[in-house]
């Protein structure tokens, strides 16, 4: 079927395609060309690969860009649906950005423009060795779209987290090393942060009166409040004075971050419960796992869509960047190797977040977590999460694949 095909490298952007043609042989079908990445732009470029399988007397084309962002979803998308999908046999790729960039190596020097970016494209596709098929998947996108911008929504807020915790450590630096509070995101911490001006007004504050507030923002709650004002004492004493006109413009920036943060839960919250409501509509068995709720089931569901794409639980693993490249030379083979990270970045987040709170719920994948840990030389807990998360894959993909609920059986897997 390749003997009479063509080959349509297209690298996107937001404002327009930059495409490569090829035949068979590696010559240009057409000299590189750029449309407009619009519906008029795609009609286009539908028209011409269809006279240039005309003339060239081809029945196939194949069709690659790279999934960076979401400019060429669209593209894609109008390509199923158009009617070279229906005159022609035709395929579509969507190449991970580091197979064209580490193949772009192997390539005379260009420079780094876009049209060699649409012709490394084309010349991938000519060569072979190409990702699973590209297949517009109408049944999980409004999944999807919730469950990725749920990723982006936790994204950003350990961003805030970490930036309110710099901050932080401008205002009161010996805070976070002592812990006077068990979760600095607390509402008694939070409050004890922004209400004091600075850690000179909490180390002049009676023991009393902190007592008292401890008490009266924890509700009661802190079963040793004396404890928590002494280390907030120490914790004022031992901090760096920071220069009282710095002091406002701190004070405002954690008092933003704030909200910005108060803001992204009540969003995390609103996506949640959407999430919930659209997962019913799936025949699953991914929540009997303990541990796994509707959010994570949703966010491995829908990047994983119909299980039958997989022919092994090994391909679920590779599809999720889930694999361990071996790294050797002669007789050397090294003990830490890296993790592979070419595959699809929110499906390898749901997993090793589903790993993370299954652990926690399953005493099997507890077992199994402590002797990864214990046996890594560095990274620990990483190397440790990651390598449940590899275990993981093998147990949905047998509930997925067999349609049974989860058995404690099912865990040893």
């Amino acid at each position: 079927m390749l003997k009479n095909a063509l080959f349509c490298g297209i690298d996107t952007s937001l404002n327009q395609n930059t495409v490569c043609l090829l035949l068979l042989d590696g010559a240009y079908a057409k000299k590189l060309f750029n449309l407009a990445n619009n519906r008029f732009g795609a009609e286009s470029l539908t028209n011409t690969i269809e006279a240039l399988l005309r003339e060239h007397s081809l029945d196939t084309v194949l069709v690659g860009t790279e999934a960076t962002s979401m400019y060429d979803w669209h593209l894609l998308e109008y390509l199923a649906e158009s009617h070279l999908n229906i005159n022609y046999h035709l395929k579509l790729y969507r190449f991970n950005p580091k197979w064209i960039k580490n193949f772009k190596k192997s390539l005379s020097p260009h420079g780094k423009t876009d049209p060699i970016d649409s012709y490394a494209i084309a010349e991938r596709l000519r060569i072979g060795l190409l990702p699973a098929e590209y297949i517009p998947d109408y049944k999980y996108q409004p999944l999807r779209r919730l469950t990725r911008f749920r990723c982006h929504l936790m994204k950003s807020l350990m961003r805030e987290k970490s930036y309110f915790l710099s901050n932080l450590f401008l205002k009161a630096s010996s805070f976070n090393s002592l812990k006077p509070f068990s979760n600095t995101f607390g509402a008694t911490s939070l409050t004890t942060i922004l209400e004091f001006f600075s850690t000179d007004e909490l180390a002049s504050t009676p023991v009393e009166e902190l007592i008292d507030f401890i008490t009266k923002h924890g509700k009661a709650r802190f079963k040793d409040p004396k404890q928590t004002v002494n280390l907030l004492k120490r914790a004022s004493r031992e901090s760096y004075r920071l220069r009282p006109e710095i002091l406002p413009m701190v004070n405002l920036v954690l008092a933003s971050t704030l909200n910005n943060i108060r803001c992204l839960k009540d969003n995390v919250k609103r996506v949640d419960e959407a999430i919930a409501k659209e997962i019913k509509a799936f025949k699953h068995t991914l929540e009997s796992i303990p541990g796994i709720g509707p959010v994570y089931a949703a966010g491995i569901l829908a990047e994983i869509g119909d299980i039958k794409r997989f022919h092994s639980q090994a391909a679920v693993a590779q599809f999720a960047g889930l694999t361990w490249p071996p790294y050797q030379s002669g007789g050397f083979e090294a003990e830490d190797k890296s993790l592979s990270k070419t595959g699809n970045d929110y499906l390898r987040y749901y997993l090793i977040e589903a790993a993370e709170s299954v652990r926690k719920n399953d005493p099997v994948y507890q077992t199994f977590y402590q002797k990864k840990y214990q046996e890594a030389t560095k990274h620990h807990h990483r190397r440790a999460l990651v390598l449940t998360a590899r275990k993981l894959v093998r147990l949905i993909w047998a509930l997925l694949t067999k349609e049974k609920l989860y058995q404690p059986q099912f865990a040893l897997l």
